[in-house]
């Protein structure tokens, strides 16, 4: 594949623009603080989305022109794997803003919130997107656990905003459970550093990514082993596999909208990028395959469990929060075939979920809001009664079941092709089994809920005329409708540059 090399102007007199990423969601939850009205607040974070979009679009023209980009410190690093999370946590933050800014931002809307609750909101969701880019640029494993332990902190905020006794108990739940998910991971992350300083001596860098790949081939497999075992369960909590899943649905169905989706576009893929960077260590070490059984066997166990699990859901979002597991699902089994093809499909299959998942959720609020319920019964005959949100539902509920020509089709054809191709016709088999349950599982509902008798009352207006809810659900759908059919080259090499990152 040729290379393609964008030219930059020199960033030598000025900060890196990787250190811009992370300072502009800070800087933008202190100017949201001390706001003075509702449209200065709106504006500030609406400034900030397409501000960090800017900057990581920067950040990722630099990696694909150096091979990583520019940072101030050896504790964080750039390469093409965080720039792909970096892309995706800013495109989904910034539609879940503008979102947000018409959901309960706006005076008059639906959901407004009282302005000093809104502005604590902006905050949390601005320090949410901070914790998420530092988890993307973090080179030290520790720092790394440190910033999904905030995201954890922040977004339990989110998730317990409306203050119900269901979103309280959702909170907690999600809260509990992912905290000690991620001290299991803290204990491997220990271990690792045990297997590290066994190798390469008591040096400070002795948790850094790039050190412990560079004596990958030297480090002990017993200790290693144990390190994966426990990594794999704590951040396989926090990325929703299954059995570790139980927190995921309640969450997803009591936050607010905008949060529901960044908790399923970008908060679930935080993790999954935490274990890639151990696979990539582990597949330094001669022989070293458990990892890789592992990744296969949580994905599929997600897989089937989310298929029996959407088969008799009720509730809109809960279908949607298991899909969530599906997915995850999904891209575990894809890192569990491995090669560069498995690792590439996985990879693809990340950003086709997350910009998918992202927009069905916030079309999905649409509908709850103006229906007044997320009970599936009761929200059926939405194409003709909402045809813009109902529109979306159904190209996202095609694109969502891997329907072709869509993006999640691409990707799971890729990562099938992989288990195929590598020999693991075992695995491949089950997962087509399990896709083959959720695509009927889901096509059960699309016809139900777009199909559908029409309630006895019209639905409300909802959102319908709020042009950044509508700019937001349209960015997404073009992600996930345009890369079925179009992959731009950059983002190609972007891809294939995070998959050799893994494997090489």
């Amino acid at each position: 594949m040729r290379s393609v090399r964008w030219r930059a102007r020199p960033l030598s007199l000025l900060a890196p623009v990787s250190t811009v990423v992370l300072a502009v969601p800070l800087a933008a939850a202190l100017l949201v603080a001390i706001s003075r009205t509702r449209p200065q607040a709106n504006a500030v974070v609406c400034g900030a989305g397409f501000a960090s979009v800017a900057a990581v679009f920067l950040t990722i023209r630099e990696v694909l022109n150096e091979g990583t980009a520019s940072v101030p410190t050896s504790l964080l690093y750039v390469d093409a794997l965080s720039g792909l999370l970096l892309l995706l946590v800013s495109l989904i933050g910034l539609a879940s803003v503008l979102y947000s800014v018409d959901y309960m931002g706006r005076s008059g809307s639906p959901h407004e919130a009282a302005f000093p609750r809104l502005r604590a909101y902006y905050a949390f969701v601005m320090l949410f997107l901070f914790t998420m880019y530092l988890a993307a640029e973090a080179n030290n494993l520790g720092i790394l656990w440190i910033a999904l332990e905030g995201t954890t902190l922040v977004s339990a905020l989110l998730v317990g905003f409306y203050r119900t006794r269901r979103a309280l108990e959702a909170s907690w739940k999600y809260l509990i459970l992912c905290s000690v998910g991620l001290s299991f991971a803290l204990f491997g992350t220990l271990v690792l550093y045990l297997a590290s300083v066994r190798t390469a001596g008591p040096i400070a860098s002795g948790l850094d990514w790039t050190t412990l790949v560079a004596v990958g081939p030297h480090l002990d497999p017993g200790l290693v082993s144990l390190a994966v075992a426990f990594l794999l369960i704590g951040y396989g909590t926090k990325a929703g596999l299954a059995p570790l899943h139980t927190w995921l649905p309640d969450a997803h169905s009591e936050a607010p909208t905008p949060v529901s989706a960044l908790l399923s576009g970008a908060l679930l893929n935080c993790a999954m990028y935490a274990l890639l960077r151990v696979d990539a260590i582990t597949l330094r070490i001669p022989g070293f395959t458990l990892s890789h059984w592992l990744f296969l066997g949580f994905g599929l166990v997600s897989v089937f469990v989310a298929a029996f699990f959407i088969l008799v859901q009720q509730d809109l979002k809960r279908l949607m929060a298991y899909h969530s597991v599906e997915h995850m699902g999904i891209i575990s089994v894809g890192v569990g075939f491995g090669g560069v093809l498995g690792l590439f499909g996985a990879l693809y299959h990340t950003l086709n979920h997350a910009a998918t998942k992202a927009a069905l959720f916030l079309a999905g609020g649409n509908l709850a809001l103006s229906a007044g319920t997320k009970d599936l019964e009761e929200v059926s005959g939405a194409l003709a009664a909402l045809p813009a949100t109902g529109a979306v539902l159904l190209v996202g509920g095609l694109a969502l079941a891997g329907v072709p020509p869509f993006s999640i089709f691409s990707s799971e054809f890729v990562i099938l092709s992989a288990g195929f191709g590598g020999g693991n016709f075992v695995g491949a088999l089950l997962l087509l089994v399990g896709l083959a349950i959720v695509f009927g599982g889901l096509l059960l509902h699309l016809s139900r809920l777009l199909l559908g008798p029409q309630r006895p009352r019209p639905f409300a207006p909802g959102m319908r005329s709020a042009f950044g809810a509508a700019f937001g659900i349209g960015l997404l759908v073009a992600v996930a409708v345009g890369l079925g059919l179009f992959l731009p080259d950059p983002l190609s090499q972007l891809l294939w540059a995070a998959a050799r990152v893994v494997t090489a």
